[in-house]
């Protein structure tokens, strides 16, 4: 299986775990995906953002 999106964020150094608690609290609350509530808070761009989940993608092949 492959990784999260949140361990491949924080592998990228784009985001630390503070940033994936935050983003986690507000998703339980508002059902959210998790990029997208990143992207909304201005802590990752959709660029990067659309990075992750290509790698994450290429790691589940």
């Amino acid at each position: 299986m492959g990784k999260k999106l949140g361990e491949v964020l924080i592998e990228a150094g784009l985001i630390d775990i503070d940033d994936i608690n935050e983003a986690l609290e507000i998703q339980k609350s508002t059902g959210q995906k998790l990029g997208e509530i990143l992207v909304n808070l201005s802590i990752v761009t959709q660029e990067e953002l659309h990075m992750a989940l290509d790698f994450q993608n290429q790691s589940i092949e």
